[in-house]
């Protein structure tokens, strides 16, 4: 339900916002497009099995990066999941000659893109602390743990949105058509958390982890409605690490 209210108020607030903000960007040029969207598909098959290992040996040796208590161990664990991650799309990158502003990391209006995803970040942020009570949770309080979920969070927001839609959804995007490349692109995300939230929560019941995957859904056409109206994935990944963020301090994970 959570998620389904923040795609049926989200898009509009992005919509209004960026209308307010006078946000009109140049869609991101990919040079042979076909090429680049097959290769976008090989390394999101590639980084989905290396996340399902990753995972695999995380319940292996009962570490939990995504309960209430984060500590080093799990940052340096999540850090080391993503950075590998990141090597596989700079190599695929490396490999077609393509450079970072295709993934939409540039400079351009910065005031306005951090307000696009700061604005309904924040909305989403209060909100959770209204509702927090009424989803029984609550502040989780000051402490260590809270400094390090702020470094995951933010960490596991901008490593997404580089692989999702920075990588992924332009390419896409640039084979296919914006519509498609957006809509493809979020299910796709969807998908991703198939291992890495729910399969091994569902006791290896397959059917039920894709219904728990598609739950994302929502959040991910938000997320690719936000890169779609900003050429840049600043404010996604501002969105994101806030989207992850008030589970973690409001504890309604």
């Amino acid at each position: 339900m959570l998620v389904v209210v923040i795609f049926g108020v989200g898009i509009p607030i992005v919509y209004l916002l960026s209308k307010a903000l006078k946000i009109r960007p140049k869609p991101i040029a990919i040079g042979e497009p076909r090429k680049e969207a097959t290769l976008a598909v090989i390394v999101y098959v590639v980084l989905f099995v290396w996340f399902f290992a990753w995972v695999t040996l995380t319940k292996m040796f009962q570490i939990e990066p995504l309960r209430l208590t984060v500590d080093v161990t799990v940052v340096l664990w999540v850090a080391f999941e993503y950075g590998v991650a990141f090597l596989i799309v700079i190599v695929a990158m490396t490999s077609t000659r393509q450079n970072l502003g295709t993934l939409g990391i540039n400079k351009n209006d910065l005031g306005r893109m951090i307000a696009l995803g700061l604005t309904p970040g924040g909305i989403l942020l209060i909100v959770g602390g209204l509702l927090a009570s009424i989803m029984g949770g609550g502040f989780t309080g000051f402490s260590s743990s809270f400094a390090y979920s702020l470094i995951l969070t933010v960490m596991v927001g901008f490593s997404e949105e580089l692989f999702s839609r920075g990588y992924i959804q332009t390419r896409l995007s640039a084979y296919g058509g914006t519509i498609k490349g957006f809509v493809v692109t979020s299910l796709l995300f969807a998908l991703w958390h198939f291992p890495g939230a729910y399969y091994y929560e569902a006791s290896g019941d397959v059917l039920a982890a894709l219904a728990y995957a598609l739950l994302r859904l929502p959040t991910g056409l938000l997320l690719g409605y936000i890169m779609l109206k900003s050429q840049n994935i600043i404010p996604s990944s501002i969105f994101h690490f806030l989207f992850n963020w008030s589970g973690y301090i409001w504890r309604i994970l």
